[in-house]
């Protein structure tokens, strides 16, 4: 089967999740190729894959905007004449940041209907899509969770050698925030909670590039001696360094459908606050209570106190069991579902995915 996936491993520096899925899928047989439209237009492809349209078409300028979505819309029309047949993964529903929110939604509900196939990393994000979209009555879908990122990043080094590394109190446990900040992300809440906790014990780590200066002056105007601010990019060289520092990881999310930043904390063994929502529900079914603390409304201090205490009143094994989280599962449920796209009228389907495989 010959297939192209936009992206396929073009963005891996910054995410590894679509490198790890095709090369597991090479391994099985599949012919995977970058998508571009010449690409499209010039090979006998079987299917295309996209992860997130709507971030093609969302451009600083709007005739930059329309010329993007004229352009793929074009695509779409031609690769469905041709009968390939198209397959969108659901990371989100609606994109954090859309210059055009009403643009993109219609681009997206255009798209959409001429979709042969959805794959959904949660029965939540699943519920969310089909409140927002209506797909074509002939569209079929799945449920495949998103894999771990162990042995994608340097090993976890000795949490004392990490504290020392990154200049924090050696004698104080570390909640740990590292990613990109974006105002979604809640972060002057998640300090202004902090602060008014009163969590002599702990130190908070915010480490990441704030999305705009604004943002940036906000969060060093609410810092106190027991938050550390590395307000930089963190390369994946050093990812190691502050996860190894950490005890608890903090996702303070207004909104989460998916989340890779959770997938990588737990690949770190390292337990997650987050917000009881999207897939985090799901994640904290299969894994359990004491690897992911997931509260209701608000991140006030009295939720950060009481999640805190119920993680360092768990008990947990060394490393968190992310077995079913394994790539090589997860391409071959991939690839199940497209063959069950592929299958001819007539032919015999196969049983859609709507589970992890043992």
């Amino acid at each position: 089967m010959r297939i192209l996936a936009a992206p396929a491993f073009s963005n891996e520096k910054i995410n590894p999740y679509n490198a790890l899925l095709y090369r597991e899928l090479q391994q099985l047989g599949v012919d995977v190729g970058e998508y571009r439209h010449a690409k499209a237009l010039h090979g006998q492809i079987k299917l295309v894959h996209f992860h997130w349209p709507d971030g093609y078409i969302n451009q600083p300028g709007l005739g930059k905007s329309w010329q993007r979505i004229l352009l793929l819309g074009l695509m779409v029309c031609l690769l469905k004449f041709r009968g390939t047949k198209l397959v969108w993964t659901v990371h989100n529903t609606a994109p954090h940041d859309a210059l055009r929110p009403r643009l993109s939604q219609l681009f997206m509900q255009w798209f959409i209907r001429r979709c042969d196939g959805f794959i959904f990393m949660s029965e939540a994000n699943k519920a969310a899509f089909f409140q927002r979209y209506q797909p074509s009555p002939g569209s079929q879908h799945t449920i495949i969770p998103h894999g771990h990122y162990r042995h994608c990043y340097p090993p976890a080094i000795d949490s004392l050698a990490a504290k020392k590394q990154l200049g924090l109190n050696t004698k104080k446990k570390v909640l740990l925030f590292v990613g990109m900040i974006k105002p979604y992300k809640n972060i002057p809440e998640l300090m202004q909670a902090f602060n008014k906790a009163h969590l002599g014990d702990y130190q908070l780590v915010i480490a990441g590039t704030p999305d705009n200066p604004d943002l940036r002056a906000e969060l060093e105007n609410l810092k106190q001696p027991n938050i550390h601010l590395f307000l930089r990019f963190i390369p994946d060289s050093e990812l190691n360094i502050y996860m190894s520092a950490a005890d608890v990881v903090i996702l303070p999310y207004r909104a989460i459908l998916n989340s890779g930043a959770l997938l990588l904390a737990l690949s770190y063994n390292r337990p997650v606050i987050a917000p009881h929502m999207g897939a985090i529900v799901d994640l904290q079914k299969n894994l359990g209570l004491q690897w992911i603390y997931g509260y209701a409304g608000e991140l006030t201090p009295t939720c950060l106190q009481h999640a805190l205490i119920a993680l360092e009143h768990s008990t947990r094994p060394p490393e968190c069991p992310l077995d079913n989280y394994n790539w090589d599962k997860i391409a071959v449920s991939t690839l199940d579902f497209y063959s069950q796209l592929s299958t001819r009228p007539g032919q015999p389907a196969f049983t859609p995915v709507d589970s992890q495989r043992p």
